[in-house]
């Protein structure tokens, strides 16, 4: 396998989307990203231009040969609308560039591997010091960091604010997984959905809470826990998810006696400091009304008895944990009505927050 770095960057259109899609292109064309550094906003680089930069770096494995992966990134460029003038600097869509291949020396025509002006661009050292300080540079000899300290550019590299892990939250029947797998297919996120289904506990619940309770919460907050890890343990990427971690506590709260929630909490927060934390939690915000006629409609058949009050006191545990939820950003929406339309009103009034 190749390991290669490669800088991404745009300033014209939906600069973030742009990024977005072109790294879910490079992860089906030819390459795994391991890595990726922080988003840097920069003003255009060599030009006059009044259009922002954003730029990122990421680090794949490939089996592509050098040539061949030059190929397939000029094939992506096209795919998203790059059109190639004379003004090297000049504004664009998308560009990726080869920073190193593994540690070769290429010297072609038109491909040049070290990337032959990266020492000199803080806009490139900065995001690549993100994730590959040690790196040396095969031909000057030098790590990444120690050219970040001697770069002269003083071009200013600005991190923006980055939204990796966002999270649709609602009680039963919300419809927070329409939303969010919508959602994800909208941002090029990866979709990160509830295992519930694989829970043969949960109709069992239904059926007898004060037995089966404790190791129906208990056996969520496992799956839950396994779940995000694994997702965000090869570093940091867009996530859309249709649970937070947190629901593992506001469900207990509902479904455990005083003591078992004393318990369960202990180990809820000794696991939930191990996971990633949500830069983004939307909670979707609707009657009782609204829950039965959506649960009635789905049509699980250990769905359909579940009481009035039992959805209200979940209701009411949700507005308390959203407000008592410290260090994630939080989006309520009230959701009135659901129709055809809601979905694209939802993600329009979250692309707006993410902004």
């Amino acid at each position: 396998m190749n390991e290669v770095f490669l800088c991404l960057g745009g300033n014209l259109g939906d600069r973030l989307q742009n990024l977005n899609t072109a790294k879910a292109l490079v992860s089906e064309s030819f390459g795994k990203i391991i890595t990726q550094s922080n988003i840097y906003e920069t003003d255009a680089w060599g030009s006059k231009s009044k259009n922002k930069f954003l730029n990122q770096v990421i680090h794949i494995k490939t089996r592509a040969a050098a040539e061949i992966l030059l190929k397939k990134i000029l094939e992506i460029e096209k795919k998203l609308g790059r059109v190639r003038t004379k003004n090297k600097n000049g504004d664009r869509i998308i560009d990726i560039d080869v920073l190193f291949f593994n540690k070769d020396v290429i010297a072609g025509n038109h491909f040049q591997v070290p990337h032959p002006r990266l020492h000199l661009r803080r806009f490139v050292l900065q995001p690549l010091n993100d994730i590959a300080p040690d790196f040396i540079h095969p031909l000057l000899g030098k790590s990444i960091s120690v050219l970040l300290e001697e770069c002269e550019d003083t071009l200013e590299v600005k991190a923006i604010n980055q939204v990796h892990y966002i999270c649709i939250e609602g009680n039963i029947g919300s419809g927070k997984t329409t939303l969010a797998k919508e959602l994800s297919s909208k941002l090029n996120a990866g979709f990160l959905p509830e295992q519930f289904e694989k829970n043969d506990l949960l109709p069992l619940f239904y059926r007898e809470p004060e037995v089966y309770a404790f190791p129906l919460e208990y056996s969520f907050l496992l799956s839950r826990f396994q779940q995000i890890r694994d997702v965000f343990k090869n570093g940091k990427h867009l996530v859309v998810s249709d649970y937070s971690i947190y629901k593992c506590l506001w469900f207990a709260k509902v479904n455990l006696s005083k003591k078992d929630y004393t318990f369960f909490k202990k180990h809820f927060n000794a696991l939930e400091q191990q996971l990633p934390k949500p830069d983004l939690v939307i909670y979707l915000d609707t009657s009782t009304k609204n829950l039965k006629k959506n649960i009635k409609t789905r049509g699980r058949s250990y769905e359909q008895k579940i009481p009035v009050n039992y959805l209200e006191r979940v209701t009411q545990q949700y507005n308390k944990g959203m407000k008592k939820l410290k260090g994630p950003k939080k989006l309520v929406i009230p959701v009135r009505s659901y129709h055809p339309h809601l979905n694209s009103e939802l993600i329009k009034t979250i692309k707006n927050a993410l902004h």
